[in-house]
């Protein structure tokens, strides 16, 4: 099997955050769609109050530019596998969530402490580590539904920002059995297609559009999608010892499953606490993600 011109997809970041001084904040995201685009309003739904100090005030701007095409090898097994071997493109495009930023600290226990506060509230009080610690509430897909909330969270007379996680994409050639090669191509997007699909859960869940119970089915289906391409991730694995792609795969839907996993066993009625555990891990997942393709397409 041999993967070949993997380059790292173009992509930007902006910085940037507030600082919470003495504000009183009224959060509590409510999500909902408007139309077959899927466009979100946030309503206020909770107070936050919150004063801290040592508080950051990013404002740089960074780029990232390409790195030069980098080939990889994987260890080729035609002994063991007498299947006749196909060379297939598999394009991995970018992804971008667009963030709600309160806020960014340079103090752990600040942002520990403002991260508790928004969680009660069903904020996501994710800490995202990029030289400040920047508070999340939630992620979109979408930059339009992001700054839509940003907007009514301004409204509201609520600062906030956009911050951008961007996974980088990439172009490999693979060669191998052909239903290798279909199954590392399926396990890709099956992946970004499932978690995507977490957005959509939190939405019907905070518009009260279906039930707890129904959350956790939802859950329970993308853990049951996720389970067998592991399994099968597994065995190539083992005959490909030394290959950090599939190793790096494995790894990422192992941590998916867990995380998920996490939040199903979490002893939770109440919608608000739900709302926020997946608001959580939906960042979180991203974010494994976002460091899987950095890992390859470095190395």
């Amino acid at each position: 099997m041999r993967y070949s011109r993997l380059r790292r997809a173009k992509t930007r970041r902006r910085y940037s955050s507030i600082i919470l001084l003495g504000l009183v904040l009224f959060l509590g995201f409510y999500v909902a769609s408007a139309g077959a685009a899927g466009n979100f309003i946030s309503r206020i739904i909770a107070p936050l109050i919150a004063s801290f100090s040592n508080e950051a005030e990013p404002n740089d701007k960074g780029d990232i530019s390409p790195p030069p095409a980098t080939d990889l090898t994987l260890p080729d097994n035609r002994k063991n596998d007498n299947s006749e071997r196909v060379t297939d493109q598999i394009d991995i495009s970018p992804i971008s969530l667009y963030a709600i930023q309160l806020a960014a600290f340079n103090d752990e226990k600040n942002a520990q402490a403002a991260a508790g506060e928004l969680q009660s509230k069903g904020g996501a009080g994710y800490i995202y580590n990029d030289r400040y610690l920047r508070l999340l509430a939630m992620g979109f897909l979408s930059e339009d539904d992001a700054q839509k909330v940003r907007q009514q969270l301004k409204d509201e007379g609520i600062e906030s920002q956009i911050y951008s996680i961007t996974c980088p994409g990439a172009n490999m050639e693979i060669t191998a059995s052909a239903d290798k090669v279909d199954s590392i191509k399926s396990a890709f997007s099956l992946w970004t297609d499932k978690v995507k699909s977490l957005e959509g859960i939190i939405r019907d869940l905070d518009t009260s559009s279906i039930t707890i119970d129904d959350a956790r089915n939802g859950i329970g289906e993308i853990i049951s999608g996720f389970t067998p391409v592991l399994e099968e991730l597994k065995t190539y694995s083992a005959t490909e010892e030394s290959n950090h792609i599939l190793t790096g795969l494995q790894e990422l839907y192992q941590y998916s499953i867990e995380s998920l996993n996490a939040v199903m066993d979490e002893s939770i009625t109440n919608r608000v606490a739900i709302s926020s555990k997946i608001k959580y891990t939906y960042i979180d997942m991203i974010h494994q993600y976002k460091q899987y393709m950095e890992r390859i397409t470095k190395e």
